[in-house]
């Protein structure tokens, strides 16, 4: 698995906390500490909704089409997600839970073959991509691009950060938080993700 940062708002902390001040006309009091202190502040009040003015987006790569569908149900953020009704997916690897035995593994390979060559037969008798695509296994590994705020990253991470998530979700997460603990560590400092 791969997370890589594509964009993410200039400066956010000074950001939030500048428009955090606009409620109470206390612009003058902006400083790095003074706003890391209102940001702190904001958070152990759950004043959170100041957090949608910053934003991030990561390019994922390598991560199973299962954990995608995860990924995919937190509606306010934004995605693309590769297409396998268009992109042939024949040098797509698959995901190994880290639960499968070797001697289990080495069947699921297997399958994993003979799903990707019924797959080129299938495309090669005509059947379209977007049909062929039927019979490859949920663990192929896909990429996406996603982008949310903070308020929306922190709610991932929470939810998809807890030790009751599925595993390779919560390594996901978890190399999210720490890329933005690198650019905005007051705001994401709080949080943990126990990883798998």
């Amino acid at each position: 698995m791969r997370v890589t940062l594509v964009a993410i708002t200039p400066d956010p902390e000074a950001l939030i906390a500048r428009c955090a001040r606009v409620s109470h006309r206390s612009e003058a009091r902006a400083s790095p500490e003074a706003d890391r202190e209102l940001i702190r502040k904001l958070l152990r009040r759950g004043h959170e909704s100041v957090l949608e003015f910053a934003s991030a987006t990561f390019t994922v790569e390598g991560i199973s089409r299962a954990a995608a569908n995860q990924l995919t149900r937190h509606r306010l953020a934004s995605f693309v997600q590769e297409s396998q009704r268009f992109v042939d997916v024949h040098d797509r690897g698959l995901v190994r839970p880290p639960s499968f035995p070797d001697v289990l593994w080495k069947k699921v390979e297997a399958l994993h073959r003979a799903a990707l060559e019924l797959y080129g037969e299938s495309l090669a008798a005509g059947v379209p991509k977007e049909d062929a695509r039927y019979i490859l296994p949920i663990g192929t590994e896909t990429r996406l691009v996603v982008s949310a705020n903070f308020r929306e990253w922190r709610h991932i991470i929470r939810l998809r950060g807890s030790p009751a998530a599925q595993w390779e979700i919560r390594e996901l997460v978890a190399r999210v938080l720490a890329i933005l603990r690198e650019h905005a560590p007051t705001v994401f400092d709080d949080l943990e993700v126990e990883r798998p």
